[in-house]
C-alpha cells in the first residue's frame, strides 16, 4: 500500500488552467474523496494520479517516491470510469480478465483471480453474459471487479454512482465502504455529490475552479467550512444564505437581517456578513420545532422525496429558503408558516464569503 503526495501541481490545457497548485496528501488505506462541480478540475486530478497525464509543475509521489513520469502500468493505480468503459462484445469472464491477460497470465491463474473477485462481488452466476444482458448495478460491479483482479495499490472511481438509479446509488455506497474496508486498499473516489463524500469520504478534498479549497475530515468540513462555497456545497441539501449586516459598539455585536437579528458577544467590525442556516437547522413550529429565533414565510412549493420533504419559503429574500423536514409534509402554496432556529446552529460568513465563526461561539 502506499501514500500520495502531490506536491504544487498544475496542470493546463491549451493555455487553459485545468489544476492550479494542488497540495494533497492521501494517506495510506484510506479512503479519500474529491469533490467538486463539474469543471472544478477532480477529474484531472485522477488522470494525473494514475499517469493518465503528466503535470506541467509539480510532483506526484507514491511513498516519498516521484512517479510523475512513470506510465500508468508502473504505478499500480486501477481506475473504475464512470462509464464502466465495458467491452460489449466480450463476456462478464472475458471482461475481468482481459488486464490480467495483457499481463500474460497462465489461464489458471486468470481463471482463479476472476472467479475469486467475481464470488466477492456477487456477480459469479454473470460471468457467461455479455454486458447489455446486465443492470446498471450490475456492470459497475464488473467495471470495479476488472479494477481490483488486477490487485492494484489503488483503486480510483471516477464518479462510479451518476449513472445508476437512486436506490442502486444507495445499495453501491454500501458496498465500496465494505469493500475499502475489507482489503484495506487505498480508494479514490472522485464524485461531484456531496452525499457520496458524506457518506463514505474518511478525508474529503473539496475543489473548485482548478483549486483544493479545503480538505479534511466530514466533521470538520461541515462544522466550519472554509468559506461559503464549501457550506453550500457539502449537504444534502444546499445551505441557506442570507444578507445582513454586523454594527458593533461596547463591547458587542449586532448582526441584522431583514427576517431578525440577534447579538455576539465580542467584535466584528461594522461590516456587511452573510448568515448560513442549513434547511436541516430549520425547523417548522407547526410540527413541534422551536428555537431562539422565529420567523415566517410562505410555501412556494413542498418537494416530497421519499419519505422526507424540502419546503421551500418564500420570505422577501433573492432566492427561497429550504426547510429540511424528515417527514411527508404538504401544505398548499401560499400559506403561512412559522419557522424556528437555535442561534448556534448559524454559520457566520464575512462579506467576502469567508467564515468568520458559528453562531453559538461568541453569542
Amino acid at each position: 500500500m502506499v501514500e500520495i503526495t502531490l506536491e504544487n501541481v498544475s496542470k493546463s490545457i491549451e493555455g487553459r488552467p485545468i489544476v492550479q497548485d494542488i497540495n494533497l496528501t492521501i494517506p495510506d488505506k484510506s479512503f479519500f474523496c474529491i469533490l467538486g462541480p463539474p469543471g472544478s478540475g477532480k477529474t484531472m486530478i485522477m488522470r494525473l494520479i494514475s499517469g493518465l497525464d503528466r503535470p506541467d509543475s509539480g510532483r506526484i509521489l507514491f511513498d516519498g517516491r516521484d512517479v510523475s513520469g512513470l506510465e500508468p502500468v508502473e504505478r499500480g493505480v486501477a481506475v473504475v470510469f464512470q462509464d464502466f468503459a465495458l467491452y460489449p462484445h466480450l463476456t462478464v469472464y472475458e471482461n475481468i480478465a482481459s488486464p490480467l491477460k495483457v499481463k500474460r497470465l497462465s489461464s489458471q491463474e486468470i481463471r482463479r483471480r476472476v472467479e475469486e473477485v467475481a464470488r466477492y462481488l456477487k456477480i459469479h452466476h454473470r460471468l457467461t453474459h455479455y454486458p447489455s444482458q446486465l443492470s446498471g448495478g450490475e456492470r459497475q460491479r464488473v467495471s470495479i471487479a476488472r479494477a481490483l483482479v488486477k490487485d492494484a495499490d489503488v483503486v480510483i472511481l471516477d464518479e462510479p454512482l451518476v449513472r445508476l438509479d437512486y436506490k442502486i446509488r444507495e445499495d453501491m455506497r454500501a458496498e465500496l465502504g465494505k469493500i475499502q474496508k475489507e482489503l484495506g486498499k487505498n480508494v479514490i473516489l472522485i464524485t461531484s455529490d456531496p452525499i457520496d463524500a458524506l457518506s463514505l469520504g474518511q478525508i474529503v478534498a473539496i475543489m473548485n475552479g482548478g483549486r483544493d479549497i479545503q480538505t479534511g475530515n466530514v466533521h470538520e468540513l461541515y462544522e466550519r467550512p472554509w468559506n461559503l462555497f464549501v457550506g453550500k456545497y457539502l449537504g444534502v441539501v444546499e445551505m441557506n444564505s442570507i444578507e445582513g449586516r454586523a454594527e458593533s459598539g461596547g463591547g458587542r455585536t449586532i448582526v441584522k437581517t431583514r427576517l431578525f437579528e440577534f447579538e455576539l458577544l465580542g467584535k466584528i467590525g461594522d461590516s456587511g456578513v452573510i448568515i448560513g442556516i442549513r434547511p436541516e437547522h430549520l425547523r417548522i413550529k407547526e410540527l413541534g420545532g422551536g428555537g431562539d429565533v422565529e420567523f415566517e414565510g410562505r410555501i412556494a412549493l413542498t418537494e416530497v422525496i421519499g419519505s422526507d420533504t424540502i419546503v421551500h419559503l418564500d420570505v422577501g429574500e433573492k432566492e427561497y429558503l429550504r426547510v429540511f423536514v424528515p417527514a411527508i409534509y404538504k401544505k398548499p402554496i401560499g400559506e403561512r408558516v412559522k419557522v424556528a432556529f437555535n442561534l448556534s446552529d448559524l454559520y457566520i460568513f464575512g462579506s467576502d464569503e469567508r467564515f468568520l465563526m458559528r453562531g453559538g461561539e461568541h453569542g
